[in-house]
């Protein structure tokens, strides 16, 4: 009588220990790092990137890229973001794409780079979109110029509500180079934009309604928008010195309210 093979019973308790040794180690590093003991979730996460685990491998890349829980690592968070970019996970290809447009821990190379953003756009990543906007939009050294498909992702980005994709693609429409300018297309996306709380979406809409550009001319609604850009960090100066100017324009009563702290 032939003896029982015990590979696949072997094999499987293999394979359980395996499966164990990873739910662990990951659960271990997720208790962790909301602790902020990041070195202990390296540690953790280290165990589960080497069993294979594409998450891990993602979050190990992120805690070297950032140097949280020991040294910071361009070229091991590039290796273990390739890893989990091997395995599916849309934010490690992400991350990679941006180690290799900045030539961290692996060579410049943007045509890769697109490469990766690409297939994590089609993941449904919406910034993958924005990033590949903004590369085709304006080009680099290794990669030609192309507005008409950074046009494109910007509005694959913008129609799903990214406000930043929906400002740029305003602002291509408004400045009119390399495309036919359209104001009244630059103002919906500003619009959205602004909207949104976009700092310089609101800047540009209400300039756009105090001079009549792309709108009626209406500036109190244009003075409300810029109002609001007062507000905001990077467009606080710029927008006082519009405010200024459209108020010292005005020289009838309603412009007199109009522009009343």
């Amino acid at each position: 009588m032939k003896r029982r093979s015990t590979y696949p019973a072997v094999a499987i308790a293999l394979c359980a220990l395996a499966c164990a040794a990873i739910f662990n180690a990951y659960r271990i590093a997720g208790i962790a790092t909301a602790n902020g003991n990041y070195e202990v979730a390296r540690g953790a996460l280290r165990v589960a990137a080497a069993i294979g685990d594409a998450k891990a491998q993602s979050n190990l890349a992120g805690l070297y890229a950032e140097g949280l829980g020991g040294e910071q690592n361009d070229a091991l968070a590039a290796k273990w973001s390739q890893r989990a970019a091997d395995q599916g996970i849309a934010q490690a290809k992400f991350n990679l794409a941006n180690f290799y447009v900045d030539g961290r821990g692996v060579p410049r190379d943007t045509r890769r780079a697109v490469v990766l953003l690409e297939s994590a756009a089609s993941d449904g990543d919406i910034e993958a979109a924005y990033n590949l906007g903004n590369l085709y939009s304006t080009g680099r050294d290794d990669l030609l110029k192309d507005v008409a498909k950074g046009m494109a992702w910007y509005r694959n980005a913008a129609d799903r509500g990214f406000a930043s994709a929906q400002y740029n693609l305003g602002s291509l429409f408004a400045q009119g180079v390399d495309v036919p300018r359209d104001l009244g297309e630059a103002g919906k996306w500003f619009t959205k934009a602004a909207l949104q709380g976009h700092a310089k979406a609101q800047l540009d809409l209400g300039t756009m309604f105090v001079h009549g550009l792309g709108f009626q001319q209406d500036v109190p609604h244009g003075l409300q928008w810029v109002r609001k850009a007062e507000g905001k960090p990077a467009t606080s100066v710029e927008a006082g010195k519009k405010i200024q100017a459209a108020c010292g324009a005005l020289n009838n009563s309603p412009g007199e309210i109009v522009c009343l702290n």
